[in-house]
């Protein structure tokens, strides 16, 4: 009897492979989580395959059980065999790290192991879970508050998403849509989620529908049009609740809240929304959704006036998302925190505050840089540094102009849309015609905020003349500002076949130096090495993390000799030279170590190559304070430099001889590289 029960089971449950695919077992156990685990559960341990794993662990995923999660996608990869099965187990043991854990970094190496398995795979399925896996990367990334390298992901899932159905096209671009939009990129963002509505509409996918009525709610927000906002949010709102997607209904729960936040006279309807929300997250035990319900809580305490209240909230926010390093919602609460802090004339806390946001806010979302340098701004202008103020103002005009242009397409692809789904004229000629006040208000918005910005940038101006005149201390002259390391890996393509060499200089205790001297002081003497205007020598330069890098012309035949001059140059004016600061310079002879075109993913990788170098380097004794270095290689490329694993790849080729090291003019052994871990 037992053998025919477990027989009449699996006929019942429909869990054999020869009937059903593992996608729809995965979106069975997605919607019926313990439907399946009571399935699976109740057959033998020894019978379940990788399948039956993956699947348990999806249940238990959904179902938010950390341990059940972790057990079932840990036997799931044990059993797998087959690479595909691999990757999808390590893409689930990375949701269970971001979602259940909150361990974001953990979740990118379990990430990196599924683009390993995958990124060689033509097959459809394996292109299909390649795509599911950058998008994890974007979303991951984006935890981290790495904008910039999120969209990238989320761009290249979409490609490959295009090649694929319509169910892996729709997920993608609500991935594209939501980081666009985070990104103040209205019109690219809105895009996306229209076309995205078409297709959940085709599909009947009433969760992709829900999501998208989410996003497009957070949409109208961005551009204070908050009636559509809160249509959209209670849309999505009712979807959650119908599908019971608790978590999903908790964050619904928070935008509807903070889209009331916008007006004080709907102060008691945002309590009452946030206050839900707080409930309901504690008890899902959710520590991100609690700490976001709080950050909402804290600015509502700020819109009542209740200043001490508002700094519990935040501090509780604060520390929550630091547990958890979610950075985005970070930043979100720090600014807060530093505007608390400003309108209490707390200037020194506020200073501290920003200080700490700095570093990270050139890989922020837009809207969290233009909060920043518009609070910079008004720190600087209430400490009299008119200068520091100036500046500030104008990185926070651009963005704000730049945000007002988004919001003029995003504005206009509205009123093309009403054109295209008016059902009468009389209907879509009011449309338009309210749609296009909208659009002359923001347009007088910009005339405004130009000439507000003109005044202040005039006034300011004035005021640092008659500073100057009153003041005899002299300031450096200003450097030419340098390009990101993105933009400069741009530059080096475009000049592929000008450019001979990369030359790299950094003090070896550069953390160290900056604690002493401050950042300002160290980047000052760094651009005492950038060439002249028209420098012939010199085709490019960046800064990046405490590196320069300096883009030599093939012209330049004598490297060697420069490379010395330069590093003699810039250890004579490095501070604190009783401590005798060593410095590194690092020589890449590009056209030998790439192979042509040079695409931008392994132009991006070439600091491993440095840290590497200064890895090897510190085992070596500096000749009088320098390191001198340069890489050649037997081959070209010398290493995969487009992979996840660059460092490792330059590791293998250094021990096998194919790649060879040089500092102060001796080869490094290959042994060298076992002493690092």
């Amino acid at each position: 009897m037992r053998p025919l029960f477990f027989i009449s089971l699996l006929l019942c449950s429909g869990y054999s492979n020869a009937s059903d695919t593992l996608q729809q077992r995965l979106l069975q156990a997605s919607s019926q989580p313990e439907q399946v685990i009571t399935q699976l559960q109740a057959l033998p341990a020894n019978t379940l395959d990788s399948s039956d794993h993956l699947v348990l662990a999806e249940a238990q995923l959904r179902l938010r059980n950390k341990a059940g999660a972790m057990d079932a996608v840990n036997k799931a990869l044990d059993s797998a065999a087959d690479p595909y099965l691999k990757a999808h187990a390590f893409l689930l043991k990375a949701q269970i790290y971001g979602i259940l854990y909150r361990d974001t970094v953990i979740a990118i190496t379990m990430l990196e192991q599924a683009e390993v398995l995958l990124h060689q795979r033509e097959d459809a399925d394996s292109l299909s879970l390649y795509s599911d896996v950058l998008q994890s990367f974007a979303q991951a990334y984006n935890q981290l508050g790495n904008i910039p390298k999120a969209i990238p992901y989320a761009r290249r899932s979409l490609e490959l998403a295009m090649q694929q159905d319509a169910q892996a096209q729709l997920k993608a671009r609500i991935t594209l849509g939501r980081l666009t939009l985070q990104n103040n990129a209205f019109g690219e963002a809105y895009q996306h989620f229209h076309q995205a509505l078409t297709l959940a509409s085709s599909l009947q996918d009433d969760d992709a529908l829900a999501s998208i009525h989410l996003r497009l709610g957070m949409a109208y927000r961005k551009i204070e049009d908050h009636s559509r906002a809160l249509h959209h949010l209670q849309q999505a709102k009712q979807r959650y609740k119908q599908l019971q997607r608790d978590a999903s209904y908790a964050y619904t729960l928070i935008y509807i809240g903070e889209t009331y936040l916008e007006q004080a006279d709907t102060a008691a309807e945002a309590a009452q929304y946030l206050t839900e929300a707080l409930a309901l997250a504690k008890q899902l035990d959710d520590p991100l959704r609690v700490g976001i319900a709080t950050l909402g809580l804290g600015r509502l305490a700020v819109l009542q006036q209740r200043p001490e209240l508002a700094r519990q909230h935040f501090d509780t926010a604060q520390q929550l998302f630091s547990q958890q390093n979610v950075q985005t919602y970070l930043q979100e609460t720090l600014l807060a925190l530093a505007e608390l802090h400003l309108q209490a004339a707390e200037y020194a806390q506020t200073a501290n505050l920003l200080q700490l946001l700095a570093a990270d806010m050139p890989k922020a979302a837009v809207y969290l840089q233009l909060r920043f340098f518009e609070l910079t701004a008004r720190l600087a202008a209430l400490q009299g540094d008119w200068q520091g103020a100036y500046t500030s103002l104008q990185q926070a005009g651009s963005l704000r102009l730049a945000q007002l242009d988004e919001q003029n397409i995003f504005q206009l692809d509205l009123i093309n849309q009403g054109l295209e789904q008016a059902a009468a004229a009389s209907q879509w000629q009011a449309e338009l015609r309210q749609q296009q006040l909208q659009l002359s208000k923001q347009q007088r918005n910009i005339s405004l905020l130009l000439a507000t910005v003109s005044g202040l940038a005039l006034a300011l101006i004035l005021l640092l003349f008659w500073a100057r005149r009153r003041s005899a201390r002299t300031m450096p002259p200003a450097q030419s500002p340098l390009p990101d390391w993105r933009n400069f890996c741009q530059q080096l393509q475009h000049k592929e076949h000008s450019i001979s060499h990369l030359l790299a200089f950094s003090p070896q205790q550069s953390q160290q130096l900056k604690l002493r001297f401050g950042q300002q002081r160290i980047t000052q003497v760094l651009h005492t090495l950038l060439p002249a205007p028209g420098a012939p020598a010199v085709l490019g330069w960046c800064l990046d993390q405490d590196v320069l890098w300096l883009a030599l012309d093939q012209r330049h035949t004598d490297v060697t000799a420069l490379q010395l001059k330069l590093a003699r140059q810039l250890q004579q004016q490095l501070p604190g030279a009783e401590a005798a600061p060593i410095l590194l310079s690092l020589q890449l002879p590009l056209q030998q170590l790439l192979s042509g075109p040079w695409p931008l993913a392994q132009l991006q990788n070439l600091p491993e190559a440095f840290w590497l170098t200064l890895a090897l380097c510190q085992q070596q004794p500096a000749n009088h304070g320098l390191w001198l270095a340069r890489l050649s290689s037997s081959q070209t490329p010398a290493c995969e430099w487009a992979s996840s694993l660059v460092r490792q790849d330059l590791l293998n080729a250094f021990r096998l001889g194919q790649l060879q090291l040089y500092c102060n003019d001796n080869n490094l052994e290959p042994a060298l590289a076992d002493n690092l871990h």
